[in-house]
């Protein structure tokens, strides 16, 4: 699949399709923490993206602040108002990986957003550990 940004999948024929879908948005706060959410990591990339039709659509590409997060990620969403006879709210997935030097490689997670609502992600981060050979 190719990556593509939002801005790029805007102008193609399924851009309407999914926009006829998600009219609405909802709003993602991410919380990068390590020590039990004790401490905070700055600097850790995100990247929020969804695969549609053949392409992985970039919704969201930035680095965490000095407090380890990123509020304010506004992605598509379907109406909250077509949600709430529902017995189920209706949501869209989206795909997050946070990536850090020092840390795991690569966290992935599915977050599913909806309408109207913040949703708040925590990426819970381990520091790696490198263990040396120290056998002959």
């Amino acid at each position: 699949m190719e990556y593509i940004s939002f801005d790029e999948f805007k102008k193609l024929d399924i851009y309407e399709d999914f926009i006829r879908v998600n009219p609405d948005l909802g709003v993602l706060k991410i919380e990068a923490f390590t020590a039990n959410e004790g401490i905070p990591i700055p600097d850790t990339d995100i990247v929020i993206y969804k695969d549609i039709g053949e392409y992985n659509v970039v919704f969201f590409k930035g680095k965490t602040d000095s407090s380890g997060m990123i509020d304010n990620i506004y992605l598509p969403t379907p109406k909250k108002s077509d949600s709430m006879s529902l017995e189920i709210p209706l949501y869209t997935v989206y795909e997050m990986n946070a990536y850090h030097i020092g840390y795991e490689r690569i966290k992935k997670y599915s977050i599913g957003m909806f309408g109207d609502v913040k949703v708040i992600q925590y990426v819970k981060m381990m520091p790696e550990v490198i263990v040396e050979d120290t056998y002959d």
